[in-house]
Parts: structure tokens; C-alpha cells; sequence
């Protein structure tokens, strides 16, 4: 294969992806509508220092308002024509500006299915159950059939489902999918096919099913409670066809994914609204592999501001799978020296691939791209972008080097490679230009089914979630209750963050756990993974707020966090690993205990 360097006039002090989308464009690919977009248009989110004044720009289509940061900024959505990201991004009042990113589901998808499962509803739950909480899950795959999330009389449990998929109208939250409050369900539920009825398509072993039953199912169906099976529900379907490929002028538009970061953060605004003064804790069992790792991303931002605005709030988000995976590396670049990172990519693999690489504001490193012919294929400095284009100049890899993150002040170099480049081993070699610290980290992104990684030895520190490194949410990571040592599971990703914070918050059972099956009304099915850990700890702070409702009290986010973390367990023997298990193993009933006694 021909390749040849270029470099490219693309604004280079927007975000790496905004940078991505106009070189896309400037070749004359058609940026096809979405879900939640029109054509040419990119959801986007942003730290605004004025909110009016963004508000009142006819670029933007709003979304969502988080809430504000702590310094009095506001993180927010909204959608923009893709040929005004530039003079969006000039705007005194953007601080930030970020496209939105797929997710997937952080689940260990390599499992076979057993013959037991165990009862996840605490022995002594003190009798509230997480009845007067709203419990939020934000998922793929919601079975509102399924009897364990139906009262004794047959009524749904769900007070009110968001379906991003769904037909749009004028009255669909944020302008897209469709709503469908309780007694639309219920009516549905009385229909032969209650699905149809709902223009709702569910597939099999759906994720976002098994995830709800593990926090909230009550076992009617099933035989088997989740841990807060008193609570009420509120989920949120992610749109599966976000940036769906669409072929116009002979082009493919861009790639397909699961939701979107955009979408995850209307979804939890969604439901804090529908919760209204009512305790409420929302599930995430979503995520990504790249990103700062400091907390600093505006999806972090925006769930922080939005636990942070009022009691009785929480969000739990999955720690991640990705611990033996190969996806992170880190190291020390010299003054007058470089450092190999090598890529393993197997031959034609089939997926677009990522890299970021995150460094110092103080330090300036230059990027040269090798690939596995010894061929140096261009460098780029900090502050520029360049381009590897083949014969038919098609751009095939596209780099960038941008200079402090509006976020975090820190420099983040990012590596996009079409599918299909030659297989071997790519070198990034980082040149050290200008170095006062020289400490960098580096992830590969997630892709499913192919996934590429560094060159062994690993370093399987700092492998969390993206979005799992806030400073407000309560991150968990699996251990395997059903052993008698209980060991943490293989997958579970690992701390810290890459400011040095412990994460994840603590552990909690995911390995081999058994939940509701879509599309069979009382069956379940095995499935493991931080998706299944992070569901019991949500399900267990439903029964902490209904606890402390009893009493009529509340409790913050840091008071929630607190509880948790002086009641786990920490008999475990892997105490060598904290930034795997945090503060500990879960224990449901000692935090009970705990709320019960702090309350009276």
C-alpha cells in the first residue's frame, strides 16, 4: 500500500474528534443524520460560563443543562451544524467543546451459562425494600414484560420508559425517541403482543434486562429478588444506531456505534426530572477505554454537578472489563530522547481504531507514526495535525497533538486509523522536544471482537472505564461470590486515576450472576461483568435512601459514599491490590445498619 504524509490546515485547537469530523468533511463526506441529529449536524456537549449567551446562539439546538461545575460554569448538550464547530468553539462563552462518543455495555461477554443461582436480595434489608426511591437504568434492552418487574396485579413497575430509538415527535424528550409514561405501559401490557404495541424491538439475552433485575427485580416471575425489589423504575433505552454508516456520494458517512456520551447525559437528566424530590440512584453499566482518566471528561463533569445539586442523589457506573486486555501503557519520555510504543494489529483488521495519548502541559513532545515496514510516515508537533493518505487519497490515518485540554491544562496526542491498514506491529515513537516531567499514559479504544493492544509486558494499572473517574460517582468493580475465596474476577479493570485518586469505590459481586431473560416472562439467564457488580451496589443504595426516607432524613452523595466505604468487607486474599477492590467487598446489610443508626 502507497502512503503518503500531509499536513492539514484543520483547526487545531478544538478537540481531537471535533478535528477528526472536519477533515471528514473537507473531503466531501456526507455526515449523515442520527437519531438525535439532523444531517451535517453533531451532538455535542459543553462547559459553558454563560449560559444565556449560549443558549442564544441559532447554531445551537439545546439539550440538556446539567447543572453547574464547581467554579459556576454549566455543563450542557445540544446539537450543531458540523460546519459551525469552529466558530462555536472562537465563542467567549464555550470553555469546552466535545462530540459525543459511542458506548458499550461492560460486559464479559466469554461466559457459558450454569444451572444455580444465588438470591441477591439482602437477608435483612430492614424491611423497606427501596420503596418511595426512583431507581434510573440506562441500558439496552428493557423487558417491561417480564413479570419480575410487575406488580402482584400485573401493572408495570416502570414509571415511565424513554425509548431513544423510538419514533420521534415534538413532545419526545430532547426531540428524539419516544416516551412512554406508566399507564401507556400498562395498557400495553393488556395487548397479545405488548412490544408491538410499544413499536418496540427487544432482542434476546438483552443487557440492559439483566442489568434492572440484579438492582430492582422483585422475583415474581423469576423466583429470585434483585436487591432493591420495592423500588420504583425509570429506564432509559440508548439509541443503537447512533451515527449509523449510511453510503451517499459514494462515501461512507461514519461509523456505527452503541448511544452516545450526549445521549447518556439527557438520560440522566431525563430521570432525575421524572424523579422530581424523590431519592433517586441511576445505573450505568456503559463505557469506553480512552479519555484523561482524571476526571476531568464533561460527561464526568456533568454527573458530578448533577449528584452534587441535591440530596438523595446517586450515580453508580461499572469499573470496566478491560484489565488483561492490553489496552494501556505508560512510561517516561527523555529530554533529546524518544519512547516506542508498539501496536499490535493484526492483518486487515476490520475496525476503525484509537489511540490517545495524554502528557504534561508543561512538557512538548513530537509524534512520528512507523509503520511495520520501518517506514516513517510523517511526525506531527504539539499543536499541529497531519494526515496519511493512500493513492486514491483517501485519508487513512489522521493524528493530532493538541495542546492543553481546555479540562485539565494537560496535552493529548490522538491516533485514527481506517479499518483494513496492513497488519504488524505500528510504532508511535514519541520524540521528547521540550520535557520538564516526561510522564505520559496511553489507551488503546474499545473494539469489540477485534480488539488490538500494546506490545506485551502490559501494564494493567489505570485501565478504568472513561467515564469511571469522576470525583461524585461511585465506581465498582467484580469480585466471584460464588468461590470460597472470593476472588476478585480477571476482568475487572484497575485504579488509580491518573490524577493518583483510589478508584474503583469498591467491589461488589459480578461474576456469574443471574438475572431476568428478555422475551421469556419469568426466565433468567448467567451473565458476568462490572455491568452485573455495579447493579447490586444501586439496588443497595436504594435501600439506604429508603432507609434513611423512613426516618426522614437525607443523605448527600458524600454521605452516601461514606457509608459504603466503612462498611465493606476487606477479608479478601488480594489485600496486595487496592486499586482493583478500593475500599472493600460490599456489605449490603452493615450500610443498612449504619444509615439505620446515623438516622436515629
Amino acid at each position: 500500500m502507497e502512503l503518503q504524509f500531509e499536513s492539514t490546515d484543520i483547526f487545531a485547537d478544538i478537540d481531537p474528534r471535533l478535528q477528526r469530523l472536519l477533515e471528514r468533511k473537507s473531503r466531501g463526506i456526507t455526515i449523515a443524520a442520527t437519531t438525535s441529529t439532523e444531517k451535517e449536524e453533531v451532538a455535542v456537549i459543553a462547559k459553558v460560563n454563560n449560559l444565556k449567551e449560549w443558549l442564544s446562539m441559532n447554531e445551537v439546538y439545546p439539550g440538556a443543562d446539567l447543572g453547574s461545575t464547581p467554579n459556576g460554569e454549566r455543563i450542557v448538550t445540544g446539537r450543531i451544524p458540523v460546519s459551525r464547530i469552529k466558530h462555536i468553539k472562537k465563542s467567549s462563552c464555550v470553555v469546552s467543546l466535545k462530540p459525543a462518543q459511542a458506548l458499550k455495555p461492560t460486559l464479559d461477554i466469554n461466559i457459558k451459562e450454569t444451572a444455580t443461582k444465588q438470591d441477591l436480595s439482602p437477608q435483612n434489608s430492614l424491611g423497606k425494600q427501596g420503596r418511595g426511591v426512583v431507581v434510573g437504568i440506562i441500558d439496552v434492552g428493557c423487558d417491561f414484560v417480564h413479570k419480575n418487574f410487575r406488580h402482584a396485579d400485573g401493572s408495570t413497575r416502570l414509571l415511565a420508559f424513554w425509548n431513544q430509538d423510538g419514533h420521534s415527535s415534538r413532545k419526545s424528550p430532547y426531540g428524539y425517541g419516544q416516551e412512554y409514561k406508566q399507564d401507556e405501559i400498562n395498557q400495553a401490557l393488556e395487548a397479545s403482543d405488548p412490544y408491538a404495541t410499544l413499536g418496540y424491538k427487544l432482542e434476546d439475552r438483552a443487557h440492559g434486562t439483566h442489568v434492572m433485575d440484579i438492582a430492582v427485580g422483585n422475583g415474581q416471575g423469576s423466583g429470585f429478588s434483585g436487591v432493591a425489589p420495592g423500588a420504583d423504575i425509570v429506564f432509559v433505552q440508548l439509541s443503537q444506531n447512533e451515527f449509523t454508516p449510511l453510503i451517499e456520494n459514494g462515501e461512507k458517512a461514519v461509523e456505527s456505534c452503541f448511544g452516545d456520551t450526549v445521549a447518556l447525559l439527557e438520560a440522566i437528566k431525563y430521570i432525575c426530572d421524572i424523579a422530581g424530590d424523590r431519592p433517586c440512584v441511576i445505573n450505568i453499566s456503559l463505557g469506553l477505554f480512552g479519555g484523561p482518566h482524571d476526571g476531568t471528561t464533561l460527561v464526568e463533569q456533568g454527573i458530578d454537578a448533577l449528584v452534587s445539586e441535591k440530596p438523595n442523589r446517586a450515580i453508580v457506573i461499572a469499573a470496566g472489563n478491560s484489565y488483561d486486555t492490553g489496552i494501556h501503557a505508560s512510561g517516561i519520555v527523555l529530554q533529546n530522547h524518544h519512547f516506542d510504543l508498539q501496536w499490535q494489529i493484526p492483518h486487515r483488521n476490520p475496525k476503525q481504531k484509537e489511540i490517545e495519548i495524554w502528557y504534561e502541559g508543561g512538557d512538548r513532545f513530537q509524534l512520528e507514526i512507523i509503520a511495520p515496514d520501518a517506514t516513517s510516515l510523517g511526525r506531527v508537533d504539539l499543536g499541529e495535525n497531519g494526515e496519511v493518505v493512500d493513492i486514491e487519497d483517501n485519508t487513512i490515518i489522521f493524528f493530532t497533538n493538541r495542546q492543553s485540554d481546555p479540562n485539565n491544562g494537560d496535552n493529548v496526542i490522538c491516533v485514527f486509523m481506517e479499518p483494513d491498514l496492513p497488519g504488524g506491529i505500528w510504532t508511535l515513537r514519541l520524540h521528547g522536544v521540550q520535557v520538564t516531567n516526561g510522564k505520559f499514559h496511553a489507551w488503546i479504544e474499545r473494539e469489540d471482537n477485534s480488539q488490538t493492544r500494546f506490545l506485551p509486558p502490559h501494564d494493567n494499572s489505570h485501565t478504568l472505564n472513561t467515564i469511571a473517574c469522576g470525583y461524585k460517582s461511585i465506581v465498582v468493580g467484580s469480585y466471584d461470590d460464588s468461590k470460597i475465596n472470593k476472588p476478585l474476577s480477571f476482568f475487572s479493570s484497575s485504579g488509580p486515576t491518573r490524577d493518583g485518586r483510589q478508584k474503583p469505590d469498591l467491589i461488589a459481586p459480578g461474576h456469574h450472576i443471574w438475572g431476568a431473560a428478555s422475551r421469556t416472562a419469568t426466565q433468567v439467564i448467567r451473565m458476568s461483568g462490572t455491568s452485573m457488580a455495579a447493579p447490586v451496589v444501586t439496588g443497595a443504595i436504594a435501600l439506604m435512601l429508603a432507609e434513611a426516607l423512613s426516618y426522614n432524613k437525607s443523605l448527600t452523595i458524600d454521605e452516601i459514599r461514606d457509608i459504603l466505604a466503612a462498611s465493606t468487607r476487606k477479608n479478601f486474599p488480594t489485600i496486595d491490590q487496592p486499586k482493583r477492590y478500593g475500599y472493600g467487598a460490599i456489605d449490603i446489610n452493615r450500610a443498612l445498619l449504619t444509615v439505620r443508626d446515623n438516622a436515629s
